[in-house]
């Protein structure tokens, strides 16, 4: 039996309504989203992200984590110590992602970029070329509306958003994918985690994503998670700019590591050329298996043991894009799409006035209904006479 004081029991009633009215006030907040329909690609054209390449291929891990916010972050080394030993294995660009701190802000010799995000679902984004942190967030569960406000918040403070681990904890839905807009890259490859349903989900409802590739370590020590996936960038240095603008444009390709580290960079992409209706992929270093995949990650053509492989897009395709299974590393390429010839299409959801402030009044009845509740109760809770409240303990 635990005996609390009348006053005591005050005091943590009041906090766990404050707590409770602090949780539920972003809710409150959202706005609710009007999604444009999701359309596949078209057009009588097809768009090839690597039609002019450079040839200067970087490799890139834009999520780890250093030691941040005393060590509630889970970061074992100090964020210099995470870029200087991605320096050491070869890396270009060594991007520490700290949970909504800009390490590069601190003096830390990397991109500016944080990991957005504080909630259970694991609805976490990749703010690229940040210059400002977003505090905003709904720690519990996620509609698409408020999927869509979060991302439209941390895009406003950021160059490129990227979604993180889409499927840790079913963080994203293939439906929510469907819909969701604003958003330029996918976490296609997550330490040894694929999503490739989910990228697939973006590009048949006709969104140009792009793929990449990272550890998110949060130990240089932990094999499973340190060089295990990247991101290869074509770009023609590893300053900021540069990398923006090739990431952008999607000159560049995720690879997961199978095989030995030493050996993880033998089979790279040459080339990837449209002429006609048709795709050619050559690559350098041992002859893969190369897979075509099209609209609702229909597999439609795979071809073994080449160095080059070629793939004739029929009329029903909106885009194909590829997978090298090479000994050593897996190659996700970005798609060709169709377009028109213009302009690639950009959906844009916008906000429901109206029912963002029916949501909101609703919001606000409800809160003063739980206020008015709790004033009652408290006026009929005796004043004197009762000096302890008994508990049971469950």
């Amino acid at each position: 039996m635990i005996r609390l004081r009348t006053g005591t029991w005050r005091v943590v009633r009041r906090l766990a309504v404050g707590l409770a009215v602090l949780i539920l006030l972003p809710y409150a907040w959202a706005p609710v989203y009007r999604f444009p329909e999701p359309a596949p690609f078209s057009g009588a054209q097809f768009w090839n992200p690597y039609a002019t390449l450079s040839g200067q291929w970087a490799r890139a891990n834009l999520h780890a984590h250093g030691h941040a916010w005393l060590g509630l972050t889970s970061g074992a080394q100090s964020d210099s110590a995470v870029a200087a030993r991605y320096r050491e294995m070869g890396y270009a660009v060594a991007g520490v992602s700290d949970y909504q701190r800009i390490a590069a802000f601190h003096g830390v010799d990397t991109l500016p970029l944080y990991e957005h995000g504080f909630n259970l679902g694991k609805n976490h984004q990749l703010a690229i070329g940040a210059h400002g942190v977003d505090w905003f967030d709904l720690p519990l569960w996620q509609s698409p509306s408020e999927q869509q406000y979060v991302i439209d918040r941390v895009k406003r403070k950021a160059s490129l958003v990227a979604l993180n681990h889409p499927s840790s904890r079913d963080a994203y839905s293939l439906d929510a994918l469907r819909w969701l807009t604003g958003f330029d890259l996918i976490e296609v490859a997550n330490g040894p985690f694929t999503t490739e349903d989910e990228w697939d989900a973006t590009l048949s409802s006709g969104h140009v994503v792009w793929a990449i590739g990272n550890d998110d370590t949060h130990d240089l020590e932990d094999l499973r998670r340190t060089a295990v996936a990247w991101t290869m960038i074509d770009t023609a240095s590893s300053g900021e700019s540069d990398v923006l603008f090739a990431l952008r444009g999607g000159r560049s390709y995720a690879v997961l590591r199978t095989g030995a580290f030493a050996a993880s960079g033998v089979t790279t992409l040459s080339s990837l050329n449209v002429v006609g209706n048709t795709m050619t992929v050559t690559l350098n270093g041992a002859p893969s298996k190369v897979t075509f995949i099209g609209q609702d990650g229909v597999v439609r053509n795979t071809i073994h043991d080449a160095l080059s492989a070629s793939y004739v897009m029929r009329g029903d395709d909106s885009y194909i894009r590829t997978v090298v299974t090479s000994p050593h590393t897996t190659l996700f390429l970005n798609p060709v799409v169709r377009w028109n010839g213009a302009a690639l299409p950009a959906p844009v959801a916008t906000v429901n006035g109206f029912w963002t402030w029916m949501q909101r009044g609703s919001a606000i009845v409800v809160a003063a209904g739980l206020l008015w509740m709790f004033r009652r109760l408290r006026r009929a809770s005796p004043a004197t006479g009762v000096n302890r409240v008994a508990v049971e303990r469950a």
